[in-house]
Parts: structure tokens; C-alpha cells; sequence
């Protein structure tokens, strides 16, 4: 099982780094499909996705935004905590159920949102966006969904939009585990794993963002969302 675990894990980071986002939207259910507990998920996607964006974030830091990549995180770390303490709290099936359901809808709300202009915009929503993403990501390690769904609907640049994520999610991961590993939710075996698999891991994350920066946008937009969906789809009706 470790060793399919390692080539659904790299897939996810192959698709991340062509896409700038869906590490969680495309590991988590394929992960929980294939009998890997939640706190194990949870713990190693967060893990996952701060050594593979640790490098982004250096190697594009002058389209970093950093007054909204700032207001994301500011709204992410009360959201980590509350996500903590609902993991703790909630039967995990049912956590599992609504992690697929969350996975479909993010990647329709993602695909619409390619599809339609951008409104005026709301004061306050990269706080909000950034809330609900810290929520998500110590429940369901889905740190990037609603940030991913904002930034997406402003249709910002490319560079742009990969460098504030990237922030978002170094920032986001090192306190999600902090958060995890002091209300004891931190998952030993997902760290032993996270050491087998960070090989592969980092390579198909790099020869993602190889090919993203090549290749139409939306043509792995596109294929990470369908992918996605599918996987989120199967996963609520296996659960």
C-alpha cells in the first residue's frame, strides 16, 4: 500500500506544480480510496505541500503579492485551529463524505469560475478565503480550495497567481502542523511515509511545473479538475 500511496502522491504533485493548486483536491480522495486512515491524509498532504512549495516560493518571490498572500494566511491560522478541533470532535466517516463532496464542488466552482468575468470585488474576502481554507485544511487537507476559487475568479496572471498560492500554502502547512502535532492529531506513520515518498514527490513536482510553464494553462487546469471530480465523486459514494 505505501507503494501505491507514493506513485498517487506524486501524480497529485505532478498536477499541483502544472497547475499552481489541487495537490489536496486530487491526494486526498485518491489516498482515502486507496485505505489510508484521514489523521494520515491530513498530516502528509500538509507535509507534501510545504517541501514542494518551499521552492516556488523562492524561485517566483518578485510576483509575490504579499499584502493579499499576507491577508490569506492572517485568515488561515484561526481556520487551522477550528479545523483541528472539529477533526476531533466529528465521526471521520462522515468527515470522509464531505471531503468528496467538497472535492466535486471545488472542481465545478473552479471550472465556472474559468468561464465567467470577474465581479467588483467584496472587502475582506482573501480573509474570509483564507479562513475557510484553514478549516478545510486540518480537516480535510484541502488548504487551497477557496483561495484557489478567489484568485481564480480575478483572473490573475499566471506567475502571479502560482507565487500567492505558494505562500499561502508554506505558511499554511507549518502551522497546520504545528496545530496538529499539539492537540496530538499528528500522524507518525504519515511522516515515515511522507520520507519515502518525498523522492518521487519533489521530482514530479518539478517536471510539473516544467511542463505547466510550456504547455496551455488550461489544459492541465482542465485535467486536474476532472480528475477531481471524479476522484471526489468516488470517494463520497465508497465512504
Amino acid at each position: 500500500m505505501l507503494v501505491l500511496g507514493g506513485a498517487l502522491a506524486a501524480l497529485a504533485a505532478f498536477l499541483a506544480g502544472a497547475s499552481g493548486f489541487g495537490l489536496g483536491l486530487v491526494a486526498t480522495p485518491l489516498l482515502l480510496l486507496s485505505g489510508f486512515s484521514l489523521p494520515f491524509v491530513v498530516t502528509v498532504n500538509l507535509l507534501i505541500s510545504l517541501a514542494t512549495r518551499v521552492s516556488v516560493v523562492w524561485r517566483m518571490r518578485k510576483w509575490i503579492t504579499w499584502r493579499r498572500a499576507a491577508a490569506l494566511v492572517g485568515g488561515a491560522v484561526p481556520g487551522l485551529w477550528v479545523g483541528s478541533v472539529a477533526l476531533g470532535a466529528v465521526d471521520l466517516g462522515g468527515v470522509r463524505v464531505a471531503a468528496g463532496v467538497v472535492v466535486a464542488v471545488a472542481a465545478l466552482g473552479l471550472a465556472w469560475v474559468d468561464r465567467h468575468p470577474p465581479k467588483p470585488r467584496l472587502r475582506g474576502m482573501n480573509l474570509v478565503a483564507g479562513f475557510l481554507g484553514g478549516v478545510l485544511g486540518t480537516t480535510t487537507s484541502l488548504t487551497g480550495v477557496p483561495p484557489a476559487l478567489l484568485l481564480a475568479r480575478r483572473r490573475l496572471g499566471q506567475q502571479v497567481f502560482f507565487a500567492d498560492l505558494a505562500v499561502y500554502f508554506v505558511a499554511c502547512s507549518a502551522v497546520g502542523l504545528v496545530i496538529l502535532g499539539a492537540n496530538g492529531q499528528f500522524s507518525g506513520s504519515a511522516l515515515r511515509g511522507f520520507l519515502w515518498w518525498l523522492p518521487a514527490v519533489l521530482a514530479a513536482n518539478a517536471a510539473g511545473m516544467f511542463v505547466g510553464f510550456r504547455l496551455p494553462e488550461n489544459t492541465f487546469r482542465r485535467t486536474t479538475l476532472a480528475l477531481a471530480f471524479a476522484a471526489g465523486i468516488a470517494t463520497a459514494a465508497t465512504a
